[in-house]
């Protein structure tokens, strides 16, 4: 490799020297592609990224849990699991239906998954229940977030009966817009037909029910019949049974005695009432969210989008209607680049700064300083013609390089500056210093790049998906500041300063140079030993200690450095309530906290409410609060939330996390289900007596009074009925059952019939409902199934074929580590029957599993770095010598993080694990220069002396202006979406700063060591052997003076 890299930097610096008109107009001609490629480069949030699920909606109305448990989710599960790469299976089933999520492996092309599933599924669809309409299938991509969310608000208006207005006068003006992709809303349904029976009337007429379902089920037939052929022409012949609206339905004739639909049911057209509501600022609301379509730039389609609803909000026919945005991607997108732009910028100045500093020539300082600019237009060049969006990733990789980026170009330069004090020409210094660094400065930048070759080569998650896009952008910045050392700044330094002085005079750093010189002179080669055994240990105490003092270790769940905006508050319902209780709690509080909304700086306060089931969500005027600051809103919630009988409070979002805490969860398996609900129940009250748990809550506290049907099969068939007629009786007296759609002049309706609620209420009116009639004689509901009335579960969960239940909880201490270590032993402590078990939720685990990953990358990532060096140097000891700058890294990585308090949490590991590529470039120069004063003949002693003098200040000033380059990330207000950037500012800068302190010390005491240890050991064996060992061609070492 060494002498490939000597020969490619080599050629093309004589080439650009040779070219310099050439190399102007290559330039010239990057800068105008890249400044048209910046401008059509698309902004996104984050990256296009597909995703390795599939999931399964079966909508099944007013379903019992347990019967869509056994007779959907079940089966499906089943066929799923027969397919490959399967990961997890995870479902639940409750009384609006089946979802079933499949996770598999990634790499898989998901078009593919999605036929997969979609034949297995068609492979059951007959053992479904026969009323089940329609199976959805769903995937999810980067473009699936929606682009926006938004509420609608009326203040004398119930928006849930007026789909017809929404739909018109906002709905579809927003989907016409270019880029919209789709507008979904939530809160208000379209009109649909619904036939209400009458059971009074159905026994007075003795209506066959099952009857009565299979003629409605042909009310609008349409089958094909075939083909004919008529005077040469084909024909398609359709049969079937049309009706021309839905008011005919009424006429529909019932039997030959001139009975009608109209004589025992009710025929509706109307708004579906809804079991669910929501509030925004106390006004009944409707949710919309758009999605953009596929390539749309977002930022455009917001802007197009909030235009619109300028206009739609000036509509005279909306008056006392209010369209306002809840979430704006385009503001975080604008918002996160403006803040990574403006700290790229002033680290970009800060470092420009520190080269006029040290270099004290303006000339000088310009020439090195385009590496910046040009390396970058030529990354977003890349991006734009790669299909690549810039978003927030690619702008974090762009940032972190700014600093990187002059760190070739120094090198290149100082070499070129003493060669010309040398008294060489310009030209000549210029071919003859960057050949003397170009292995350096190529291995260097190898050795930035390789870290991320375990992230993209490892194995697939989320987490190695977005640092692709990191590693990608800042690989390509360094390749192509990389180019630019080689070519451009040798071309501008050989052409503008023929006559000019390439540095200026600096006593500053010519005083510390030589006060510098004086330390080598005794730690390197006066007292080596004495400096490794009296630091080493010193370094090692001082770290371990720092450690154990602290508690400082690895927790990706730390919310520190996490900005949030609101705070939820769940509501808990001590026994059934309905819609209607819901609705009435939730008004009662959010008027008590509405007045408050000053004290609390509350900008939103939106309310959710359903059968069971309620939440407030308290959005703040500071758009970024603090983990501190929310810690002392749930307190003080704690204490205003108004108290009712029968409702507790549940802070946090819906897994136990957010405002201010860090959420965790526990998952029992098995397989009865009211055993796992008993068993979570005990866990719960465990919990609770631990330190800091709060907010605990299950899945199943308690279920819902049901009732209960058993039909008997076997008694079906032995009377001549179907026993899917009885499903299908059952169906339409508990829950309604859908139909096939009713054509009309805008859409297809939704057709629904349905007991009438009023109806429902006697189990034993119901129990006398004919289900058939055979012979004249009439069969009832009775005679066929036992009915009683009892509890059953809300929902039911599964993970991977088992039935489910999850215990949640938030933690709001500083310990989390400890906090889940105590949760562990609790659980370790319960005997759980034979055949269940528990373990920790999918968040925590996936946060220890990218912990693990990130810990094995950085294993992988020294592998990696180490080869690079061996190759340059040819060696295997020089390279082990210069890895020593990783552990002189870590010591500033972690008292740098103690003393401003960061959290060591992923993005302060991705940032170690970037640091392991940087920190040994200091290392690679230094003893890159000692090895070439030894080839040239010098002794050991005096090549460290010069080498390091001559080296002083490139590896000062690369330093220095990439710690520079990092403060504003680290100060300032930069972030990824809701992460704070500064973990990981802080991390390299922490480890920048005690490696080059130490590798400037302590690294030619270990080279000069580790040569006598080798000169030593050769004499021994040459001594032992009787024999003069070979000279291994390690740079043709001279000898030792």
């Amino acid at each position: 490799m060494a002498s490939c890299t000597g020969r490619l930097d080599m050629w093309l610096t004589r080439l650009a020297v040779a070219r310099p008109i050439t190399v102007s107009m290559g330039l010239l001609s990057l800068l105008v592609i890249g400044a048209i490629s910046l401008t059509r480069l698309p902004l996104s949030f984050l990256p296009q990224a597909e995703f390795p699920f599939i999931g399964v909606q079966v909508p099944y109305v007013n379903g019992v849990p347990e019967q869509v448990e056994r007779d959907i989710t079940r089966p499906i599960e089943e066929v799923l699991a027969t397919l490959g790469g399967v990961q997890e299976i995870f479902s639940q089933s409750d009384a609006d239906g089946a979802f079933i999520g499949v996770e598999f492996e990634w790499g898989r092309d998901v078009d593919i998954l999605r036929m997969e599933v979609k034949e297995k599924i068609d492979q059951i669809r007959p053992e479904l229940p026969t009323d089940v309409r329609d199976i959805f299938l769903m995937t999810f991509n980067t473009n699936d977030i929606p682009i926006v969310e938004g509420r609608i608000s009326a203040r004398d208006l119930d928006l849930s009966e007026n789909y017809t207005l929404i739909e018109q006068r906002v709905v579809n003006r927003l989907r016409r817009l270019p880029g919209v992709g789709q507008v979904s809303v939530n809160g208000v349904e379209p009109p649909d037909v619904t036939v209400w029976l009458h059971l009074d009337r159905i026994k007075e007429h003795r209506v066959d029910v099952g009857q009565l379902f299979n003629l409605l089920g042909t009310a609008n037939l349409d089958l094909s019949a075939g083909q004919v052929t008529r005077d040469g022409l084909r024909y398609t012949v359709r049969a079937g049974v049309e009706f021309d609206g839905w008011e005919q339905l009424r006429l529909m004739p019932l039997n030959e005695r001139g009975l009608v639909l109209g004589d025992i049911a009710d025929v509706d057209y109307g708004t579906p009432v809804l079991n669910y509501g929501r509030f925004l600022n106390l006004e009944p609301a409707v949710a919309f969210e758009i999605q953009k379509s596929s390539g749309a730039n977002t930022v455009d389609v917001v802007r197009r989008v909030k235009d619109e609803l300028a206009l739609i909000n000036a509509d005279p026919a909306l008056e006392g209607i209010d369209v306002l945005l809840f979430f704006d991607q385009a503001e975080q997108i604008t918002h996160s680049l403006e803040s990574l732009l403006s700290s790229g910028l002033i680290g970009a100045l800060l470092a420009i700064a520190v080269l006029y500093f040290f270099l004290r020539n303006l000339v000088t300082t310009l020439i090195t300083s385009l590496a910046i600019p040009i390396s970058i237009v030529a990354t977003c060049s890349y991006m734009y013609f790669s299909g690549h969006t810039l978003n927030v990733l690619s702008m974090m990789g762009l940032m972190l390089g700014v600093g990187m980026l002059i760190d070739n170009a120094v090198v290149v330069l100082e070499a070129i500056y003493r060669r010309m004090q040398l008294g060489e020409g310009a030209v000549e210094a210029t071919i003859e210093g960057t050949k003397e660094v170009g292995r350096a400065v190529i291995s260097a930048t190898l050795t930035s790049i390789v870290v991320f070759a375990p992230i993209v080569l490892g194995s697939g998650n989320e987490l190695v998906v977005w640092l692709k896009e990191v590693g990608l952008t800042i690989s390509i910045t360094l390749l192509a500041s990389l180019l630019v050392s080689l070519t451009i700044i040798p071309v501008l330094t050989a052409h503008l300063m023929r006559n000019r002085k390439a540095v200026g005079s600096n006593r500053i750093v010519d005083a510390w140079r030589d006060h510098y010189g004086r330390v080598l002179e005794w730690t390197a080669i006066k007292h080596p030993w004495i400096t490794s055994f009296a630091l080493v240990p010193v370094i090692i105490g001082l770290t371990v200690g720092a450690v154990m003092v602290t508690g400082f270790a690895p927790d990706s769940m730390e919310e520190r450095g996490i900005r949030q905006e609101y705070l939820q508050v769940n509501y808990e319902f001590a026994d059934d309530v309905d819609y209607h209780r819901a609705r009435e709690t939730v008004e009662a509080v959010q008027q008590v906290m509405w007045k408050k909304r000053d004290e609390y700086g509350m900008r939103y306060l939106y309310s959710f409410y359903t059968d069971g089931h309620a939440a407030n969500r308290f959005y703040f005027q500071e758009k970024a609060i603090s983990p501190d600051d929310m810690r002392e809103y749930r307190k003080r919630l704690r204490e205003d939330l108004p108290r009712f009988a029968g409702v507790e409070y549940r802070l946090g979002n819906e897994d136990g996390g957010g405002g201010g805490a860090k959420g965790f969860s526990v998952t029992l398996h098995g397989e009865d289900s009211a055993e796992l609900a008993d068993l979570a129940i005990e866990v719960k009250r465990r919990f609770a007596l631990l330190d800091g748990i709060e907010d605990l809550s299950t899945d199943e506290e308690r279920g819902n009074r049901e009732v209960r049907v058993h039909v008997d099969g076997d008694r079906a068939r032995q009377m001549g009925v179907d026993p899917r007629t009885v499903a299908d009786v059952m169906g339409i007296t508990f829950r309604g059952v859908p139909l096939p759609r009713l054509p009309s002049a805008s859409r297809e309706l939704d057709f629904w019939v349905v007991l009438r609620e009023e109806d429902r209420r006697n189990v034993d009116d119901l129990r006398s409902l004919t289900v058939s009639v055979q012979e004249g004689r009439e069969i009832t509901l009775g005679q066929l199934a036992s009915m009683e009335i009892g509890r059953g579960a809300s929902r039911i969960s599964r993970l991977d074929q088992r039935t489910a239940v999850r215990v949640r909880g938030s933690y709001a201490g500083e310990d989390f580590d400890t906090a889940l270590e105590d949760i562990r032993e609790t659980m370790d402590q319960m005997v759980l029957p034979a055949g269940y078990g528990w373990n920790f939720g999918s968040s925590i685990q996936r946060a220890q599993e990218q912990e693990n990953q990130m810990g094995m990358n950085a294993l992988l990532a020294l592998a990696c770095v180490y080869m690079i060096m061996a190759s340059l140097f040819e060696s295997l000891r020089h390279p082990a010598v210069v890895m020593s700058c990783v552990p002189f890294a870590m010591i500033g990585v972690i008292w740098l993080m103690i003393a401003t308090n960061s959290p060591l949490n992923i993005l302060a590991m991705i940032g170690i694990v970037i640091l392991i590529g940087i920190v040994v470039n200091n290392g690679i120069v230094l003893v890159d220069h000692i090895n070439h004063y030894r080839r040239q003949g010098l002794g050991l002693d005096e090549s460290i002396r010069r080498g390091g003098r001559e080296r002083f200040r490139p590896i000062l000033m690369t330093a220095t202006t990439t710690v520079l380059g990092l403060v504003p990330l680290a100060l300032g207000d930069s972030h990824v979406g809701d992460g704070e950037l500064y973990p990981m500012a802080v991390a390299l800068m922490g480890g920048l700063i005690s490696s080059t302190v130490l590798t400037l010390v302590l690294l030619p005491t270990y080279y000069r060591l580790s040569e006598i240890s080798d000169q030593w050991m050769r004499r021994r064996a040459s001594a032992m052997l009787g024999w003069r060992p070979r000279r291994l061609p390690i740079f043709g070492r001279a000898r030792a003076h």
